[in-house]
């Protein structure tokens, strides 16, 4: 799981993708109210999709919240027996983007994109 601050008023385009050779995985991001009077375990937000074999892109847009929040997002890989989670690095970290990619630690030929979710940050320039 990766966790990432959201200051207020930033909304968020996320692109969600798979190699097609990868098999099924789950992804999730939840949008929690940050730290404070407003935190709470309840999410405010929760969006989340299969993907990999036949869809291998999936968009959705995450609307600016009226207070700092906490965003997190995790990837999941199907086992005989149900899910197991992947494993996270970083791809690329910048004020207006972040791309994580996932992979499922046992397969000796995953690559640490198997998954990526890469977010695209809008209205940040106005919360230094």
């Amino acid at each position: 799981m990766h966790r990432l601050g959201l200051p207020a008023g930033s909304t968020i385009r996320l692109t969600a993708s798979a190699r097609p050779d990868i098999g099924v995985h789950r992804w999730g991001v939840r949008v929690f109210a940050a730290e404070g009077l407003a935190a709470s375990a309840t999410p405010r937000l929760t969006y989340g999709s299969q993907i990999g074999g036949g869809d291998c892109e999936q968009r959705i847009d995450i609307p600016a919240q009226d207070t700092d929040c906490r965003l997190e997002a995790w990837s999941r890989h199907s086992i005989a027996d149900g899910w197991a989670d992947d494993r996270c690095s970083v791809e690329d970290d910048t004020p207006s983007r972040l791309m994580i990619g996932f992979s499922d630690p046992s397969r000796p030929k995953a690559r640490k994109d198997d998954v990526l979710l890469s977010f695209t940050f809008e209205g940040l320039e106005e919360h230094p």
